[in-house]
């Protein structure tokens, strides 16, 4: 398996590690519930080396991203980040990202499980002539997240935070090591994002673990940053969207500009905004107590023959102290406050469908 520059350091903390997409990543610290509650209640530090790095370089790079994704590039200003996707020809989700102008050059940090996909059908659409660099197993990327995560990243760069935006970033140098800092996200919480070599990982490792101990930082792994990111209702490649999902019934509509540009999948898109999408991505937490999972069918109440929807992902929310997930149901069912039956174990227990997201909190804008 692949292991990020901070695998070794991790292992100090004697995490159970897993096989992420090829990764050896770790599941939890000792506990998932544990992470999560502290990610809320102070800061954590994630290691997210494993997420694509993907640069696009050359005179007509914006032109080249126009054309492969839905949400405006040209919209997006030296200094700040946009969440984005990449549409097939039949309309559906290639890929979710996030892309940074860096000014020469925009960076895609594109998911894991994607990255050699994403790299192969920008390759293939490269009519622009444009230089796309795969920098993922050159660089690290780490991921400080939660209520004190701002005053802990104003004590390592010894200066406020105060002026940066929520989806924009800063270059700085820290112990001679230069960073892009991205105040940014995968928590619901406000946070940062820090790229750098990936020679320089262990010692910013170590640096941040220091400084955050009057912070109470806590180590957290694949486990709960799951469940944080299901409270913060942000979709999963591969549980939310895929290839067969478009993003009108994801929820993700305003990430399509379909009048400001054009793009590879728009008619598609298209016929699906005049047809009508027949299903929707939703929320729901349980009137009982029982964990939905994955793939778990959802019927209208009262008719146990009439399936109505399926299980995208599913945990237990220690800020709510329920168990809530996230599914797929016909539009019939998509309205908040619709009850369902969720068939676990061979026996229907009782949801309420819900609005995103599961809970609020405060970022800066």
């Amino acid at each position: 398996m692949l292991k990020t520059p901070f695998y070794e350091k991790s292992l100090e903390y004697k995490p159970k590690i897993v096989d992420f997409y090829g990764w050896a990543l770790p599941l939890d610290y000792g506990s998932v519930l544990r992470e999560a509650k502290l990610t809320r209640e102070a800061c954590a530090l994630f290691d997210v080396s494993h997420m694509g790095r993907l640069i696009i370089k050359g005179k007509k790079r914006e032109e080249f991203l126009q054309e492969l994704s839905s949400n405006d590039i040209s919209k997006l200003k030296e200094g700040k980040l946009q969440y984005n996707l990449f549409i097939t020809p039949e309309g559906t989700i290639l890929d979710d990202f996030m892309v940074y102008n860096l000014g020469d050059m925009f960076l895609c940090v594109v998911n894991a499980s994607n990255r050699d996909k994403d790299l192969t059908w920008l390759q293939k659409h490269n009519r622009q002539g444009v230089d796309i660099i795969d920098e993922t197993e050159q660089s690290s990327l780490l991921s400080l997240q939660g209520p004190k995560a701002v005053k802990l990243m104003e004590t390592i760069l010894e200066e406020s935070l105060e002026d940066l935006k929520y989806m924009t970033f800063i270059r700085r140098t820290i112990k001679n090591i230069f960073c892009v800092i991205s105040r940014s996200g995968y928590t619901g919480e406000d946070g940062f994002e820090i790229y750098f070599a990936k020679e320089n990982g262990p010692i910013l490792w170590d640096m941040i673990l220091e400084k955050g101990k009057p912070f109470n930082l806590t180590l957290v792994g694949l486990g709960a940053r799951d469940v944080l990111r299901i409270e913060a209702a942000y979709p999963l490649y591969g549980n939310e969207i895929n290839e067969t999902t478009n993003p009108l019934e994801a929820s993700l509509g305003w990430v399509v500009k379909m009048k400001e540009k054009d793009f590879i999948g728009k008619e598609s898109i298209s016929r699906v905004l005049k047809e009508g999408i027949s299903r929707k991505r939703v929320g729901f937490i349980m009137e009982e107590r029982s964990f939905a999972r994955k793939g778990y069918l959802i019927y209208a109440r009262g008719q146990e023959n009439d399936i109505i929807g399926e299980v995208t992902s599913g945990t237990y929310s220690p800020a709510l102290d329920k168990f809530i997930g996230m599914a797929y149901v016909n539009m019939d069912f998509a309205k908040p406050g619709t009850s369902i039956n969720i068939k676990i174990r061979n026996k229907l227990y009782l949801a309420r469908v819900k609005s995103f997201p599961f809970i609020k909190t405060e970022v800066k804008k």
